[in-house]
């Protein structure tokens, strides 16, 4: 990315800040769950985790002791103004994180390339910049370990630490970075996880923090598990098969007017079984491919992880899919460079783009929920992983792996030799 496209993309962003910024403070819906979760936590009043805690079931507090921590400076400030800093600081944040991607990636600086990540991630995080959700700062968090991965690994491990040990996801990537050979990453991130996990002790004392850490499991199994049925159709593979092969009842649902589409009505615990099966080995294939290739720069293993974290958790929010910021990036580049995709597979991906935005613009809260209800948001997703993967089979490491000064219409994925962020 040419320095005189930065100037550029800085005015979208801060055009878009400035449209919506001002709605957090009156439209966010998880913004003031982690307010008053952390005023509760400052005050000393109150239950931390259960039915009754945050804004009420569902919008109740689901996160580690630790994020009540890192979010007390937004918990010390008025509500309107901590929600406008909240939402600003994601901009910011994306900007940043969106720079230092192009950067490394080398993504061409002319063309329409840019299209494909905006297309594919655009409308899941306007979503969540909406709604005053943590999903983004995960994100970023992970994404920048990610990007240091090539360069700076000490710091790999301290944001990915700090990723997990605010939300359980991102631990997705520790197996995946100790896969791709970085065992030394791997294994300081798992210690500094768990030195993370006890510093609220400093506060609530040894037992007062394993006993919040209880809480929060038994709070996190109970409806975030595959035994109760979350309050919204998930676009994960266990969500979709639960939806296709099983009767789903939405009448006790925060919103009851989705449709049942079942195909098959066959015993819940089967498809749970038939999940845990299907993912195990979807995590182990991922596992093998980022191991296979050592020389490999590994933006396309990064991508396809991005995406089984997206396909393979219980759960999937929609918002979950601004992940596919990262896999979109990385397929416009490979759509710059000139056979680094066959016909199909360009073809799929731009069938996946096409359908992302119809989704986006298509009004009709009867319409949303059938593509919701359908997994047309998962289907995206696999069609871009099977891109992906047929890009890692056609492009050997050192096709992958060229030099950063090839010109940036036909630039292909850069080795660590391109400039950091």
């Amino acid at each position: 990315m040419r320095e005189k496209h930065i100037p550029w993309l800085a005015l979208v962003l801060f055009l878009g800040a400035a449209i919506m910024v001002p709605m957090a403070a009156t439209h966010a819906v998880d913004f003031p769950v982690y307010y008053r979760a952390t005023r509760v936590f400052l005050e000393g009043h109150g239950p931390l985790y259960g039915p009754q805690s945050g804004m009420g079931w569902p919008m109740h507090y689901r996160y580690p002791p630790l994020f009540l921590f890192a979010f007390v400076p937004f918990a010390l400030l008025p509500f309107k103004f901590s929600a406008v800093l909240w939402a600003a600081l994601k901009w910011a944040v994306l900007y940043l994180l969106v720079r230092a991607m192009a950067r490394q990636m080398n993504f061409p600086s002319t063309g329409w390339w840019w299209l494909v990540p905006g297309c594919l991630s655009a409308s899941f995080l306007v979503q969540e910049l909406k709604g005053g959700n943590a999903q983004f700062l995960i994100f970023a968090l992970t994404a920048a370990a990610l990007l240091a991965l090539r360069r700076r690994p000490w710091l790999t491990a301290i944001l990915l630490a700090l990723a997990a040990s605010l939300k359980v996801w991102p631990f997705f990537f520790v197996p995946y970075i100790a896969a791709r050979r970085r065992y030394a990453v791997a294994a300081s991130t798992l210690a500094l996880i768990c030195l993370l996990t006890l510093v609220p002790a400093i506060h609530f004392g040894w037992h007062g923090n394993i006993g919040l850490l209880r809480q929060w499991t038994s709070q996190e199994w109970e409806p975030g598990s595959l035994s109760i049925d979350m309050w919204y159709p998930s676009q994960s593979l266990s969500g979709v098969l639960q939806r296709y092969l099983t009767f789903m009842d939405y009448s006790k649902a925060v919103d009851p007017n989705y449709l049942d589409i079942h195909v098959v009505a066959l015993p819940t615990g089967a498809v749970r079984v038939l999940w845990a099966c299907l993912a195990v080995l979807g995590y182990a294939a991922l596992l093998l491919v980022a191991h296979a290739r050592p020389s490999s720069d590994g933006w396309i293993e990064d991508s396809l992880a991005w995406c089984g974290v997206v396909i393979l958790e219980p759960f999937t929010h929609r918002i979950s899919l601004l992940a596919l910021l990262w896999p979109g990036m990385v397929a416009g580049t490979l759509l710059a460079r000139p056979g680094a995709l066959s016909s199909w597979s360009r073809r799929l991906l731009y069938t996946a783009t096409v359908i992302i935005t119809l989704e986006a613009i298509i009004p009709g809260r009867l319409v949303q929920r059938l593509f919701q209800v359908c997994g047309v948001d998962f289907g995206v997703v696999c069609l871009i992983t099977t891109v992906l993967v047929a890009a890692w089979l056609r492009n050997p490491p050192q096709e992958v792996a060229k030099p950063a000064e090839v010109p940036a219409q036909s630039a292909a994925l850069p080795a660590a030799a391109a400039s950091p962020p």
